[in-house]
């Protein structure tokens, strides 16, 4: 009890609550016949990636913005980058252990798999450099550049046992549960921003 005691002053109640139902949405999902149980980790997978390409393209549009809005200050920005980068290396954990739990490892060459590891050291080198200088200019293009980055390098990657939408194919109470989960990740990425600006005012 003194343990989420501790974790609860530090972490909002609101973000706890809505990791909680996530999982538990995860737990409570239908499975499929070929993957089983696997399937609740590529729900997480497929949330998660969801969570950071959205936050992503939000710190793109922040970070046009800024560029016209001199004394714009970029604290909600660096709470988007820093947030989508917890996001995405999550993802492409979760990602790489359903991999090597479906096909019995991790194929380097598998483009996606590729695609993933660029995307989380360009978002974590964009995010050290924008924090670390002053040029107000350079973080909005930094921001920009990455949002732009994340799309150009996802959409041309290449798939050889990744499939294009694992869901798309699958029956409604599948697709039904992965957009609830969906939009639950998507709603704590949005208390994870305001958690972080938060903490680092």
């Amino acid at each position: 009890m003194d343990i989420l005691r501790k974790i609860s002053k530090k972490v909002p109640v609101a973000l706890i609550f809505t990791l909680f139902i996530g999982f538990l949405l995860i737990l409570l999902s239908p499975e499929d016949k070929e993957l089983g149980a696997i399937l609740k980790l590529i729900y997480l997978h497929g949330a998660l990636i969801t969570a950071g390409l959205s936050l992503f393209t939000a710190a793109g549009l922040v970070s046009l913005i800024s560029l016209f809005r001199g004394r714009m200050k970029f604290k909600m920005l660096f709470a988007i980058e820093k947030t989508a980068v917890i996001f995405w290396v999550a993802a492409t954990i979760i990602g790489d252990l359903t991999s090597v739990l479906a096909w019995g490892g991790i194929n380097p060459g598998e483009p996606r798999f590729a695609a993933t590891i660029i995307v989380s050291l360009i978002s974590v080198g964009v995010y050290f450099i924008s924090t670390s200088i002053d040029d107000r200019k350079i973080i909005s293009l930094l921001g920009i550049g990455l949002a732009v980055s994340v799309w150009v390098i996802m959409g041309s990657a290449g798939k050889i046992l990744h499939p294009d939408n694992p869901f798309s194919a699958s029956e409604q109470s599948i697709k039904t549960f992965f957009f609830l989960i969906s939009l639950v990740f998507l709603a704590a990425s949005v208390l994870t921003v305001r958690w972080i600006k938060k903490m680092e005012t």
